[in-house]
C-alpha cells in the first residue's frame, strides 16, 4: 500500500457545499470513510504541523458570493512540513469522491470507466481537474486559459459558440486575421487597459504642450486598437477610440470603427449604436441617424441614452410632438424610476412651449426617485425655469443648493446661481459663488470669464483683466473668452489691444466652429468705428460664412451698409438674413402630458361634434328670436 512507503499528509478534506444542503446519510458515509482511512493509518512521528491552504478559488470565509456553476469547494490541512507539490493525497475511492462531490463522475473517454474526471469552474476563471482511481489518487490543480483547446466543447455538444469561439474554430478573426495561439484575456486586465488608456485619453485633454497633448493621445489610440485587438466582442474600446476620432475631426474612420463594431458583436451593443448614431447628426445625416437610434432600441430597450438623443434629433428638427412620444417611451421602458435626462429634456420642452406647470409636474416627477435626486441637470434646469418665470427667491436658492448637493462641483449651477444673485444686486454673494466655482473646477472658462464682466461693470479693470487672462490659459478655445476681452479693451479705448485679442481668438477658434463669428462680428465693429469700412466688410462676410445662422452678423452688416446709403445692399443682406433663419412654429395645443393629448380619435371627434351642436344651438335661437320679432 502506499501509505507504507509515503507519510500522511492529507489529513482530511472538507466539503464546502454552496447553496445546497448536505443529506444526512452522505454525512454519515463521508465520517465513516474517513474514520476508516484514520485508523488504517501508521502512527508514526511527525514534525509540528504546518497549515497550508491551497485553492485555486477565492479565499474561504472571505464573505465572497460564489457564482451558481460552482457546486464545492475543496480545502486540504496539511500536516508535514512537504509543499503541497511533493505530498501525496490519500487514497479515495470512486464512490467516496462521487459522494464528497454529490455529483455523477463522468468518464473521460468511453471503455475508461475507473479514470473519472471532474471539472470544477471558479469566479476568476480558472479550471480545476481532479482525477481519482480506485486503489490510488492523484489531485492536480491545472491553470487554464478560457479558450484552452483542453476546454473546447466537444463535437457532440449542442451548446451554442459565441462569436469569437466559431472564429477562433475557423481560424480566422472577423477581419480575417489568424488566430493561432491567440487567447482572450481575463476580463479584469482588460478593464484595466481600458482604465489606462482612458485616463490617458483625459490628460491629453488637460496639458498645455500642444507635443504632449499629441504624444498622449497615440498611446491612448494605441492602447485602444489593442484592447480592441485583444477583445473584438467588447465595445467599450470601440467607443471610447470613436470619440477620440470625432475629437480630431477624423469622421470616416470614426464611422467605419463603429461599423465594423456593431459587425463584431453581432449587433447587441446599444452603445456602439447610440455613438454611431450621435456622430451621424454630427455630421447632418438625419435619415441614417433616425435609423441607428432605432437599432439601438432594438438591441436594448431599456437603453436611455438613445431615446434621449432620438428626442433631441427630432426636437432639433421642429418634430416637437414626436420628441415628445419618444422620450415618453423612454420614460416607460425604464420605468419603474425612468431616466432622470428623459424627464428634463421633457421639462424643458414644456417650459420653451410655456407650459410651467406641465414642467413642474416632470420636474417633480423626475426627482422622486433615487437616481433623479443625485441629477444636478433636473435641478439646474428647474431652477433656470424659475427665474425665467421670476418665481420666490427662496425656492429659486433652495433648487440651487439642491443641484450642488447632488453635484457639489457642477459649473453649470455655479454659473446660473451667481448671474441670478448678480441680477438681483448680490455682488458679494455672486462674487463668492464664482470664487467657489472657479476654484473647483479650473478648466472652466465660462466661470472666469463671467465674473470679469461682472469686475468689469463695477470699476475693476485690473481684477476683470486678471480672470479674462486666468479664464484663456485655462481654455484657449473657449472664444467666448477672446470675444468678451476684446469689447472690454475696446470699451476702454484700447483699440490695439482688442485687435491683438480678436486675432488670438482666430487663431484659437477650432475649425469651422460657428462661435467664430461673434469674433469676427466685434471686431468688423471695432473697425468700422476706427473708419476702416473695407476691413470691416471683410470681416462680415467671414462671420457670415462662419455661421450663416448668425442673425446679428447680418443685421449689423446691412445697418453698415445702410450708413452709407447703400440701400439696395442692405435690403439683400436683410433677405439673405431671412432666408437663413428657420422658423420654428409649436403645433396648436401641444401638451407634454400623455394622458391629455393621447385621446384617440374617438375622442377629438366628439369634442368637433360637440363645437358642431354647440354653434348649431346658437344659430338656432337666433333664428327663433328673429322669427318672433317678425
Amino acid at each position: 500500500m502506499w501509505c507504507r512507503d509515503v507519510s500522511f499528509s492529507l489529513k482530511c478534506i472538507e466539503l464546502l457545499p454552496c447553496g445546497r444542503r448536505q443529506t444526512e446519510s452522505t454525512t454519515t458515509s463521508l465520517q465513516e470513510q474517513l474514520r476508516e482511512v484514520r485508523n488504517s493509518s501508521p502512527r508514526t512521528s511527525r514534525p509540528a504541523r504546518q497549515k497550508h491552504f491551497f485553492s485555486p478559488f477565492y479565499p474561504l470565509g472571505a464573505g465572497r458570493a460564489t457564482s451558481p456553476h460552482i457546486k464545492f469547494q475543496i480545502r486540504t490541512v496539511m500536516g508535514s512540513a512537504r509543499s503541497p507539490a511533493t505530498a501525496k493525497p490519500r487514497t479515495l475511492s470512486q464512490p467516496v469522491l462521487a459522494g464528497l462531490l454529490n455529483v455523477n463522475v463522468p468518464a473521460v473517454a468511453r471503455g475508461r470507466a475507473r479514470h473519472p474526471t471532474v471539472r470544477i469552474s471558479n469566479p476568476r476563471g480558472t479550471r480545476a481537474t481532479a482525477t481519482a482511481e480506485d486503489g490510488e489518487a492523484k489531485r492536480s490543480v491545472v491553470i487554464l486559459s478560457e479558450y484552452d483547446e483542453r476546454l473546447a466543447p466537444s463535437a457532440q455538444s449542442n451548446a451554442p459558440l459565441s462569436s469569437y469561439q466559431a472564429a477562433g474554430q475557423s481560424g480566422r478573426d472577423v477581419e480575417g486575421r489568424s488566430l493561432a495561439g491567440k487567447r482572450k484575456p481575463l476580463k479584469i486586465n482588460l478593464d484595466l487597459a481600458l482604465y489606462r488608456a482612458r485616463q490617458t485619453r483625459i490628460q491629453s485633454n488637460r496639458v498645455a504642450s500642444s507635443k504632449d497633448r499629441a504624444r498622449l493621445a497615440r498611446e491612448a489610440e494605441q492602447s485602444l486598437r489593442q484592447c480592441i485587438e485583444a477583445d473584438p466582442e467588447d465595445g467599450r474600446a470601440y467607443v471610447i477610440l470613436g470619440k477620440m476620432l470625432i475629437q480630431k475631426r477624423r469622421y470616416e474612420e470614426a464611422e467605419a470603427l463603429y461599423d465594423s463594431g456593431c459587425a463584431t458583436t453581432k449587433g447587441v451593443n446599444p452603445y456602439l449604436w447610440t455613438a454611431w448614431a450621435n456622430l451621424a447628426v454630427k455630421r447632418g445625416n438625419v435619415p441614417l441617424a433616425r435609423k441607428l437610434f432605432d437599432a439601438a432600441i432594438v438591441a436594448s430597450s431599456r437603453h436611455a441614452a438613445a431615446y434621449h438623443g432620438w428626442g433631441l434629433l427630432e426636437k432639433g428638427q421642429g418634430n416637437f410632438t414626436k420628441a415628445r412620444d419618444i422620450w415618453i417611451r423612454g420614460i416607460d421602458a425604464t420605468r419603474p424610476e425612468g431616466s432622470p435626462y428623459l424627464f428634463q429634456s421633457l421639462a424643458v420642452l414644456a417650459a420653451e412651449m410655456n407650459k410651467p406647470d406641465e414642467a413642474r409636474r416632470w420636474f417633480r416627477e423626475g426627482t422622486l426617485g433615487s437616481t433623479g435626486k443625485e441629477s444636478h441637470a433636473i435641478w439646474h434646469a428647474w431652477a433656470c425655469m424659475e427665474v425665467k418665470e421670476e418665481s420666490d427667491e427662496l425656492t429659486i436658492r433652495q433648487l440651487f443648493q439642491n443641484g450642488l448637493k447632488s453635484s457639489p462641483k457642477s459649473r453649470y449651477t455655479f454659473l446660473s446661481w451667481a448671474l441670478w444673485e448678480k441680477g438681483l444686486g448680490n455682488v458679494h454673494q455672486a462674487r463668492a459663488l464664482f470664487k467657489k466655482g472657479t476654484a473647483l473646477n479650473r478648466s472652466d472658462a465660462a466661470l472666469p470669464q463671467a465674473w470679469a464682466l461682472m469686475e468689469e461693470s463695477l470699476g475693476n479693470l485690473e481684477e476683470a483683466r486678471r480672470l479674462f487672462r486666468k479664464a484663456s490659459r485655462a481654455d484657449p478655445k473657449h472664444l467666448y473668452v477672446w470675444q468678451a476681452w476684446g469689447c472690454m479693451e475696446q470699451r476702454a479705448n484700447n483699440v490695439e489691444e482688442a485687435r491683438e485679442l480678436f486675432q488670438q481668438g482666430v487663431w484659437a477658434a477650432p475649425p469651422r466652429a460657428k462661435a467664430t463669428s461673434l469674433v469676427f462680428q466685434a471686431w468688423a465693429l471695432l473697425e468700422q468705428n476706427e473708419g476702416n469700412l473695407e476691413l470691416a466688410r471683410e470681416l462680415y462676410k467671414c462671420a457670415v460664412k462662419a455661421n450663416p445662422q448668425s442673425e446679428p452678423s447680418w443685421l449689423a452688416w446691412a445697418q453698415m451698409e445702410e450708413e452709407l446709403g447703400l440701400y439696395n445692399r442692405a435690403a439683400e443682406l436683410r433677405n439673405f438674413s431671412m432666408q437663413e433663419k428657420q422658423i420654428v412654429q409649436a403645433p396648436a395645443n401641444f401638451t407634454t402630458i400623455k394622458s391629455m393629448d393621447d385621446q384617440g380619435l374617438l375622442s377629438k371627434a366628439l369634442e368637433t361634434l360637440g363645437k358642431w351642436f354647440e354653434r348649431y344651438d346658437g344659430l338656432e335661437d337666433e333664428y327663433e328670436a328673429r322669427t318672433n320679432d317678425a
